[in-house]
């Protein structure tokens, strides 16, 4: 009998622990579709996902009882569920209700504007900082500064150093800043991007957007689908003072960090 009881022990925390990894789908609560590369993660810890291209996460969030599990993507009010209750259902269907993002509404005078490009636009194959793993909601930025407002941002533009073997997609985003780090999302619209086998170069046309600054933003890639290929390294830059250092997250809803001294050469095409 006590050799029962020892094993039944044994086996219960094994089993609770499997039951930690949770996975299943996010879907639009109106229309039950699924969606796509919504971030999924752990509140300020280097635990997270994004969903797949038929709206699938798998997550393992073993030892994360005491945490919060935080769902989110533009067009979508987030979603946060205590671990403790989450985690009791291993296959959960997730609804996201849709929301409505209103762009500030920007009063554009008689004055004559200017177009120039913000941040640093080297194209150094020598030195380079980027994506070192292909982490999925592994995201990476810098932040630029602004000469007057409003800013228009017309332009995306990076070169990338070591051209990729495979597809890679990434998605694109835009941050307001509250202490010199990224804060709230600045555009209305997932902004996707397609990185092909030999490209050199990455350029987004921004003007679908409707992007307009009044201060100093934040701009980032971020991984956000598997790929056969281990990271995408852009030029960089020697940051002095780090005042241009790379900004980064693990994964979705990870915390923020600045990493390093050197600068990532992200640049804008604006008008000021």
């Amino acid at each position: 009998m006590k050799r029962i009881l020892f094993a039944a022990l044994f086996i219960l925390p094994s089993l609770f622990a499997n039951a930690q990894v949770c996975e299943g789908f996010v879907k639009d609560a109106k229309t039950n579709q699924p969606l796509p590369y919504v971030n999924v993660g752990i509140i300020g810890k280097s635990v997270g996902t994004v969903t797949d291209s038929a709206g699938r996460y798998k997550l393992n969030l073993t030892g994360h009882e005491n945490d919060s599990l935080k769902l989110s993507m533009i067009g979508y009010a987030p979603a946060i569920y205590k671990i403790a209750s989450f985690a009791t259902d291993a296959h959960k269907t997730i609804l996201l209700q849709p929301s409505t993002t209103q762009l500030k509404e920007v009063r554009v005078s008689n004055r004559k504007w200017k177009e120039g490009i913000l941040g640093n636009d080297s194209k150094s194959d020598n030195s380079n900082a980027g994506f070192r793993s292909n982490r999925l909601g592994y995201e990476i930025g810098t932040v630029i500064k602004i000469k007057k407002k409003p800013t228009y941002l017309k332009q995306f533009n990076v070169h990338i150093t070591d051209a990729p073997a495979y597809p890679v997609k990434l998605r694109l985003n835009f941050y307001s800043l509250n202490k010199g780090m990224p804060d709230q999302l600045l555009q209305n619209q997932n902004i996707y991007v397609d990185v092909m086998p030999g490209q050199k170069d990455i350029q987004v046309d921004l003007q679908p957007y409707s992007i307009y600054v009044d201060n100093n933003f934040f701009v980032s890639l971020e991984w956000i689908a598997n790929s056969k290929g281990r990271g995408l390294m852009f030029s960089a830059y020697l940051s002095i003072f780090g005042s241009g250092a790379v900004i980064s997250r693990e994964t979705s809803q990870a915390s923020w960090e600045k990493v390093g001294i050197a600068g990532i050469a992200f640049n804008v095409l604006a008008e000021y």
